[in-house]
């Protein structure tokens, strides 16, 4: 996507190397308003991006340190936010049931990695769930083998400091709202309810 409006507004912009180069900074290239120079080669506006991405992150330096995470899978927590959930108290409450699970050593069962997975809109099949990838949440237990996006400060915070529940499940309902459930039986309920 960064590099699709890279070459849109850069003449000239070498995408494909823009492309290979970002994968291995995926995660942390951060998401924000830039102004790129005609010219600007793919080499420094991955540079710009990152020393931003360490220039935001700043500021939690003791709290990442302090935490029993690895700045990598607080990173990954906090891309899988960025595309579950879209306000603050929804994040940490979505941060706080996926460490949970991951510390049950249940499967985190994420939607949002399928989108990264195929490159396409629309909802999750049955198909989908069935992908063979280090990114299939519903096939293999852990975090994905990296970051889904680039999170914003908002995501990386909600990861670093979840809300506590009783809540196991969460979903999005087609009004854009987040319903939860501690039991399985109410999330089941709640996709008859709201996914229908």
């Amino acid at each position: 996507d960064i590099a699709f409006i890279l070459l849109k507004n850069l003449p000239d912009f070498n995408a494909p190397r823009f492309v290979s180069l970002a994968k291995k900074q995926e995660g942390y290239l951060y998401p924000d308003t830039y102004d790129f120079f005609e010219g600007s080669s793919p080499e420094d506006i991955i540079s710009t991006m990152r020393e931003n991405f360490d220039l935001k992150i700043k500021s939690l330096d003791s709290e990442i340190k302090s935490s029993k995470r690895s700045l990598a899978d607080i990173i990954i927590m906090a891309s899988l936010i960025e595309e579950e959930v879209n306000n603050d108290a929804d994040r940490k409450i979505v941060s706080g049931i996926l460490w949970k699970r991951l510390d049950e050593n249940m499967l985190l069962q994420v939607d949002a990695p399928f989108y990264y997975i195929t490159n396409k809109t629309g909802g999750v099949t049955y198909d989908d769930l069935k992908i063979d990838s280090p990114y299939n949440t519903y096939k293999y237990k852990g975090l994905p083998k990296g970051p889904i996006t680039n999170p914003g400060i908002k995501a990386i915070e909600a990861a670093l400091n979840p809300t506590v529940t009783k809540y196991y499940y969460y979903l999005s309902g087609k009004d854009g709202v987040t319903r939860y459930a501690s039991t399985y039986d109410g999330h089941l309920k709640n996709k008859i309810i709201y996914l229908k």
